[in-house]
């Protein structure tokens, strides 16, 4: 059963439909469960501190697919023409992430000076797993707060699924992140974060 509309227009999109699904037939364990809020907290800290280079070669896979998209809001039938209803503002890779971080960091950068000060919040937390598969996929709702001077402060809320591996030394690893933008327009100044 899914979810629809009087007019049966769907209410969720397919992917959060699947997620259910795999959620349903999931059984996490507890200390697992515990050690995957460590390590998305670990990671929030270190976005928030600003240890970029330190996120990016202990956090991230060296495989890592970072993608940002925006999804069309409109109801089926304001839809006037048939394009692609996502739209990506980010489609990294672990090197493009490396350059990003280099230049955020460079004390050149217009947003060295005053430094810019991050908090993100991140809730309702959820892992499934395949049958078989040892990638773990986890999806979380995120509120970040951007401020850089008194009157500039800028909000963004998002979804993230992320698929976590483990490495050679048995420790998690981000392998691809798929963060979901509600907004077509960005209302702050800028999006130059990591989600």
């Amino acid at each position: 059963m899914t979810d629809t509309t009087k007019n049966n227009e769907p209410l969720a999109l397919e992917s959060d439909i699947a997620f259910d699904e795999l959620i349903k037939n999931t059984q996490v364990s507890e200390s697992l469960r515990q050690e995957v809020s460590s390590f998305l907290a670990r990671e929030s800290r270190l976005l928030d501190s600003r240890m970029y280079r330190t996120w990016h070669s202990e956090i991230l896979s060296p495989d890592i697919t970072y993608a940002v998209v925006s999804k069309e809001l409109r109801s089926i039938k304001e839809r006037r023409y048939d394009q692609p209803d996502t739209v990506y503002l980010f489609n990294d890779d672990h090197r493009q992430l490396g350059i990003r971080i280099e230049h955020d960091l460079d004390p050149q950068n217009w947003r060295s000076s005053p430094l810019e000060r991050y908090c993100r919040i991140l809730s309702n937390i959820e892992i499934g797993q395949e049958q078989g598969s040892l990638d773990l996929e986890v999806r979380s709702s995120c509120i970040l707060t951007r401020g850089r001077r008194a009157y500039q402060v800028d909000q963004f809320f998002y979804t993230r699924t992320d698929i976590l591996i483990r490495d050679d030394q048995g420790q998690l690893k981000l392998k691809s992140r798929y963060i979901e933008y509600p907004e077509r327009s960005i209302s702050g100044h800028n999006m130059l974060v990591y989600l």
